[in-house]
C-alpha cells in the first residue's frame, strides 16, 4: 500500500468527519471568530468550536466582497491553520484556494467552477488503526514559474521540514511528497540538518536553509522533477 494513497473518500474516514461534525458543530460549543483577508476579493472567517471534554475544530469561510459565504468547509484540528490557507494564481490563469480540512493532507478549490481536490494521505488511516506518520504542512508557497509548491512542516513531533509537490494540475492528488532532509541527508547522519526552512523561490530555483547552521540549499526545477519523478 501506498503513503500517499488518498483515503479521503474512503468510509472508515467519512464516518471519522461526519460523527465529528455531528458533535462538535453546534451552537453550545461556539467560540470566538476570526477574519484574514485573503486578496482583494476574498476574506477568511474562522469560527472555533470546542466541546466541554475540550476537543477544538474550525468552521471555515471564504467570504465574498458583498459579505455572503462563496465556500465553507469543516477543519477537523484544534490548529486553524490559518497561516496555510491561501489564493493563489496558478499557471492556468486561474485562482485557486488551498486549505485544509484536517490536520494531514490539504484541500484545493478552483475558485471559477468550484471543483476541488480533498486529499488524506494513506499514511495516517488504514483500516481504522494508526500505521504511520505523514507530513504535516503548515505553510504553502506555490511557483507559477515551476508548477511546483513547497510546503514548511513536519512529522508529528519532529523537526521542521519542506516537502515537495506537483502543481501542474493543482485537483490532482500527489504520487508522492519527498522532504529535503532525506535529499539532503538521506543517511539522517547530521543534526545540524534538522531544521530545513523554506526561504524563497528564486528564477523558478528553489532556496531552502537548514536553519541551525544557516547554510543554504538550491534547488533547480530540474531538481524538483527528478525528487517528484
Amino acid at each position: 500500500m501506498s503513503e500517499y494513497k488518498n483515503i479521503y473518500n474512503t468510509d472508515y474516514y467519512q464516518n471519522h468527519r461526519n460523527n465529528t461534525i455531528s458533535f462538535l458543530f453546534n451552537e453550545q460549543n461556539k467560540k470566538s471568530s476570526e477574519t484574514l483577508e485573503l486578496n482583494a476579493e476574498f476574506t477568511l472567517k474562522s469560527t472555533e468550536y470546542t466541546s466541554s471534554d475540550l476537543k477544538t475544530a474550525y468552521l471555515q469561510e471564504l467570504i465574498s466582497p458583498d459579505g455572503t459565504v462563496f465556500f465553507s468547509w469543516h477543519l477537523l484540528d484544534n490548529h486553524d491553520f490559518t497561516d496555510f490557507t491561501q489564493i493563489f494564481t496558478h499557471s492556468d490563469k486561474k485562482l485557486y484556494l488551498i486549505y485544509k480540512e484536517d490536520l494531514y493532507g490539504y484541500s484545493v478549490l478552483r475558485i471559477s467552477d468550484r471543483k476541488s481536490l480533498h486529499y488524506i494521505p494513506q499514511g495516517t488511516i488504514c483500516n481504522a488503526n494508526f500505521i504511520g506518520e505523514s507530513f504535516i504542512m503548515t505553510d504553502f508557497h506555490y511557483c507559477a514559474e515551476n508548477n511546483y509548491a513547497a510546503a514548511g512542516g513536519c512529522y508529528w513531533a519532529y523537526p521542521y521540514d519542506v516537502a515537495l509537490l506537483d502543481f501542474t494540475d493543482p485537483l490532482n492528488a500527489p504520487k508522492k511528497i519527498p522532504v529535503l532532509h532525506n535529499i539532503i541527508d538521506p543517511a539522517n547522519e547530521n543534526d545540524a540538518l534538522d531544521d530545513i526552512d523554506f526561504v524563497k523561490w528564486e528564477n523558478s530555483c528553489l532556496i531552502a536553509e537548514a536553519d541551525s547552521i544557516k547554510e543554504y540549499f538550491r534547488f533547480t526545477p530540474e531538481n524538483l522533477r527528478l525528487f517528484l519523478k
